[in-house]
């Protein structure tokens, strides 16, 4: 009889062994799905930033601000898919935050704006659970998420770049990059944060850059378009090494960019041989170049232009994204003012409310009177 029990007992345990195996293997597909979307960077970086943050403010701090960044970071990468803007998967960067690269660069300051707003709004909904939860647990712990929740993505929508703020704000005005700038230096200064003085100083150069392109726009696209006319007339007068000499030092002239003037260079450096190899074949009483050798120079020549036309392509969608990117109608900029604002307003309100909750809390009470 004992044997038999145990026999049965065996038999139970295989059994409840078995079904959970049955389970496990059905949810196998959910849970390869959820690998593939977070990716390996992704989730040995958030276990790295976790551990990093665990060991210094506990685990339940550190989950919940993996928590709230990975779900900022979703609303990027979902505002991304939703426009066709292919994106690398979130990076979680210890005492710096998470991020999702760009692989390309949105069509517009629109879309660029609509990227960067879901993020926060992504945050904003991350942690609204929080309010049920704290009125019927009365957790502190609900309390500090609320903070955590509404200080991270306060912090993001500061009207400066790289941060989401600065991207909604150049749909608007890239003038606000300035106000930007200011907020953040004081903030920095008062917090002593070193972030916030390298996000500053990203910003601020930035801004410069743009705003030299945007006061050089007009000069650049009539560099443009000379040099458009200069490399058609290199074409066609190719097969003359005089003329293209001639009209290289032209180019030279007219263009400010130094790869071009470096691809010129190079050109003329080869002219310059190709003219002295064939100075040498006549005295030697060859006065043509063999068809293949001219054949040769040609093409090398050519390979040169080609190269020239590439560079002077990039250059001019550069100029168009200067003259173009940045505009948005009156409707637009309205839309995106609104929504920022009201962003900002529900962000404020919460991190407030989450204040509240901690201070008025007794047993935050008491530790305080301790």
């Amino acid at each position: 009889m004992k044997k038999r029990k145990i026999k049965n007992g065996k038999s139970t345990s295989w059994g409840v062994l078995g079904t959970i195996g049955v389970l496990l293997l059905g949810k196998l597909k959910f849970v390869l799905v959820i690998l593939k979307f977070l990716k390996l960077q992704t989730l040995l970086s958030m276990f790295i930033y976790l551990g990093t943050y665990a060991l210094i403010f506990g685990w339940k701090f550190a989950v919940a601000l993996v928590y709230l960044l990975f779900i900022h970071e979703m609303g990027h990468a979902y505002a991304a898919k939703r426009i066709k803007l292919p994106v690398s998967p979130a990076v979680f960067i210890p005492f710096m935050g998470a991020v999702i690269g760009m692989k390309e660069m949105p069509k517009s300051a629109k879309d660029e704006g609509f990227v960067a707003y879901m993020g926060p709004l992504f945050g904003l909904l991350s942690f609204l659970p929080a309010i049920p939860l704290y009125v019927y647990t009365h957790e502190p712990f609900w309390g500090l998420l609320i903070i955590l929740g509404g200080m991270i993505n306060l912090f993001n929508l500061i009207p400066i770049t790289p941060l989401d703020g600065g991207r909604i704000a150049a749909g608007i005005s890239t003038k606000l990059w300035g106000l930007g700038i200011i907020l953040l230096l004081a903030y920095s200064i008062y917090q002593l944060s070193i972030l916030g003085f390298i996000i500053v100083i990203l910003g601020s150069s930035e801004w410069y850059k743009l705003s030299k392109k945007q006061k050089r726009l007009k000069d650049d696209q009539l560099e443009v378009q000379e040099l458009e006319h200069i490399l058609e007339k290199l074409k066609q007068e190719s097969h003359s090494l005089d003329s293209t000499q001639e009209l290289v030092r032209k180019a030279k002239s007219k263009t400010s960019d130094m790869e071009m003037i470096k691809l010129l260079n190079t050109l003329n450096v080869e002219i310059e041989k190709m003219k002295k190899d064939h100075y040498l074949q006549q005295l030697s009483g060859a006065y043509f170049l063999s068809e293949e050798h001219s054949y040769q120079n040609q093409q090398f020549i050519l390979g040169i232009l080609n190269q020239l036309e590439k560079r002077l392509t990039a250059f001019k969608r550069d100029v168009q994204i200067t003259e173009s990117y940045y505009k948005t109608d009156k409707k637009t900029k309205l839309q995106l003012f609104l929504i920022y604002i009201g962003l900002v307003i529900a962000l404020t309100i919460s991190y407030y409310y989450g204040s509240e909750i901690l201070m008025n809390h007794p047993e935050i009470q008491k530790a305080m009177n301790d």
